[in-house]
C-alpha cells in the first residue's frame, strides 16, 4: 500500500470510529495499539492523527498523547458559521465557472434531494445534500476554498439539521437559479442563508435539549 493511500485509510477510519461514536471523547488514541491494529507504521499514524488534529477531531497533550476531542452543539455551529462564508464564496465563484451541464447536474440533484427526502431516506438524503455542496465548492475553481471546507464537511457529517424537505429545497432551487443566471451577489446571500437556516436550527434543538449526534457517513 502506497505511504499516501496508506494514511487517507488510518485517517478515514479513524475518523469514522470518532463520529460514529465508537471512540469516545476524552479516549486516548495510541499510535502503537493503532500500527498494530491497521497494519502500518507508526509514523502514518501519526501523519493521520496530525490530519484529524487540523480537522478538530482529536487533541494533542504535551507529554500524554493524543485523545478524541469533545464535540458539542456549540463546536459544530461554530464549523456552520465558516460553512456560511466558505459556502457564500463557493456559490459566487461558481457564477462564472458553472455550465449548462453543471446546473443540469446541480437541477437533478436538487430532485432527487427532495424526493429521497419526501421518501424518509435519510442517510440517501444527507449522502447527496453532501454532494450537492461539494459540487458547488468544486464550480469554485479555487483549491485554497476546497481544502478549508475540508473540516467544516468533516464535522457536518455528525449532524443532520432536520428541516422541512420543502423549505430546503426550495432554497437549493434559488442558489442554482442563481449561479445559473450569474447572479454572484445573489448566489451568496442564498447560499449564505441556507447554512444559516440549518445552524439556527441546530441551535434551537440545542436549547430543547433535542440536539443528537447523527452520524450521517
Amino acid at each position: 500500500m502506497k505511504a499516501k493511500v496508506a494514511r487517507h485509510h488510518v485517517r478515514d477510519e479513524i475518523q469514522r470510529r470518532i463520529l460514529s461514536g465508537e471512540s469516545k471523547a476524552g479516549e486516548r488514541l495510541s499510535q502503537q495499539s493503532l500500527a498494530r491494529e491497521l497494519g502500518v507504521a507508526q509514523g502514518t499514524v501519526r501523519e493521520s492523527l496530525l490530519e484529524l488534529h487540523w480537522l478538530g477531531l482529536v487533541e494533542s497533550v504535551d507529554h500524554l498523547g493524543v485523545f478524541v476531542d469533545k464535540l458539542d452543539a456549540s463546536r459544530i455551529c461554530e464549523a456552520y458559521q465558516i460553512r456560511e462564508v466558505l459556502e457564500g464564496q463557493a456559490a459566487r465563484l461558481a457564477c462564472g465557472n458553472a455550465g449548462r451541464a453543471d446546473i443540469a447536474t446541480l437541477r437533478e440533484m436538487t430532485e432527487t434531494i427532495f424526493r429521497l427526502a419526501q421518501e424518509n431516506k435519510n442517510t440517501e438524503t444527507a449522502s447527496l445534500d453532501r454532494a450537492f455542496h461539494m459540487k458547488i465548492i468544486e464550480l469554485s475553481r479555487n483549491s485554497i476554498l476546497l481544502r478549508l471546507s475540508e473540516t467544516y464537511r468533516v464535522l457536518g457529517m455528525m449532524v443532520r439539521a432536520f428541516r422541512e424537505p420543502k423549505v430546503i429545497y426550495e432554497e437549493h432551487l434559488r442558489i442554482v437559479e442563481a449561479i445559473e443566471h450569474n447572479f454572484a451577489d445573489e448566489a451568496e446571500r442564498q447560499a449564505r442563508q441556507h447554512v444559516v437556516g440549518a445552524r439556527l436550527m441546530i441551535e434551537q434543538q440545542a436549547r430543547e435539549g433535542k440536539f443528537v449526534f447523527s452520524w450521517a457517513g
